[in-house]
């Protein structure tokens, strides 16, 4: 057996450990049996994705049980709450303490997504082919999403002053108005919209945010290819042209800046990022 330390680092990926006890847990816990094609390991957020016999999908995912953050750890539960938003529908889940490994694991049990994930990872490089209609009904549910009333929150008021003012100074008035808050997903890249046919997935930071917050970090995701930037921005010029807005592109930038100056690595994105903050600097001011 590994050291404590050596098995609490595995399970920053989930397919580089034996986790044969725990997949075994789940399944007796739920009463499902995994089936043994289509499996998926995400490296970005160290969870596991089983399809089961039931034809219904389990992600298996960890917390440290000294930092147990509750909104993430019930955000896909909570949003069964939420209407009119294509998304897989939360079904069940199993919570267990694994002492052995000072995590807690959750098995939660959701049916299947109606299409594959646009990109593996949040921002994409290549443009997607997804037709009109998919945009129409993206700006739809964010819309209803929006009017959803929760005390969740996504996006709080000090964390985008903090890291703005960090990064551009004091000086800018970033607070945003009570009216121009909104329900938002808050984690909305390529990796959690399927397509051709759409839904939203990982519900894990939903809750209210300064408007256009969604559409902030779909359009920092698409930066990398810029026609998709240009269409994000008209798609949803309804919200990003506002002050809260400009605030949450604002934000975005700030943390590829921030980024950069704690690793020392520079985003390919960053030249992107610096010249619309200039922007958003002069239309804030």
């Amino acid at each position: 057996m590994p050291p404590e330390s050596a098995r609490l680092i595995q399970l920053d990926d989930l397919s580089a450990m034996d986790i044969g006890d725990v997949v075994e847990q789940a399944q007796q816990r739920l009463g499902r049996s995994f089936t043994a094609e289509g499996v998926h390991f995400s490296r970005v957020n160290g969870t596991a994705g089983f399809p089961t016999d039931a034809g219904t999908w389990v992600r298996l995912s960890w917390r440290r049980s000294s930092r147990l953050d509750m909104r993430s750890w019930t955000g896909t539960e909570a949003a069964a709450a939420i209407r009119g938003v294509p998304r897989p529908q939360w079904l069940a889940a199993a919570t267990w303490d694994d002492a052995d490994r000072a995590v807690v694991w959750k098995a939660e049990e959701t049916t299947l997504a109606p299409a594959p994930a646009v990109s593996a990872v949040a921002e994409i490089d290549t443009a997607p082919s997804l037709p009109d209609r998919w945009w129409a009904e993206l700006k739809a549910s964010l819309d209803t999403l929006a009017d959803h009333t929760t005390d969740r929150m996504s996006l709080e008021q000090a964390h985008l002053s903090r890291r703005i003012h960090e990064v551009y100074g004091a000086s800018l008035d970033t607070r945003v108005p009570d009216e121009e808050w909104r329900c938002a997903h808050g984690d909305l890249g390529y990796a959690n919209l399927t397509g051709p046919a759409l839904a939203l997935l990982d519900w894990e930071s939903w809750g209210m945010a300064p408007r256009g917050w969604d559409a902030a970090c779909l359009w920092s995701a698409s930066l990398g290819v810029p026609e998709v930037a240009a269409h994000v921005l008209a798609q949803f010029s309804d919200d990003l042209s506002t002050r809260a807005g400009r605030l949450c592109r604002l934000l975005l930038c700030s943390n590829t800046a921030r980024a950069a100056k704690r690793t020392g690595r520079t985003s390919p994105l960053a030249p992107a990022m610096a010249e619309a903050a200039e922007t958003f600097l002069g239309e804030l001011a």
